[in-house]
């Protein structure tokens, strides 16, 4: 039996809690506690990433659905691609100078 605030009633004596209704109470308590703090954790540090994670997937998504709807522009592409990167090995190493001339006199390097 209860009164009026919800309090349960025993004979002679006014209980206030039973036990498992003051160890939901804590539990209670306690997990809304950890449940900010992880809320907290998410917002700071998790949530960015994977909303990074998330996009980069998309786009990697969406440039494999391109690539197989146009297999001639892609391969187009690709040989583009490695040409300018063979290319820029072959020919973006720059002037060679003397060792002699390698350095201006405050010591940064001629481009």
């Amino acid at each position: 039996m209860t009164n009026v605030n919800g309090n349960y009633k025993g004979g002679k004596n006014l209980v206030k809690y039973s036990k498992t209704r003051a160890f939901g109470i804590q539990a209670k308590a306690k997990v809304q506690k950890g449940a900010g703090k992880i809320a907290r954790n998410y917002k700071r540090y998790i949530g960015p990433s994977a909303k990074l994670a998330k996009r980069a997937g998309s786009i990697g998504l969406g440039i494999g659905k391109t690539a197989l709807r146009f297999p001639g522009t892609t391969l187009v592409a690709t040989g583009l691609y490695a040409g300018a990167k063979a290319l820029g090995k072959k020919w973006g190493r720059g002037y060679n100078y003397s060792a002699v001339r390698q350095f201006d006199k405050k010591g940064r390097k001629i481009i």
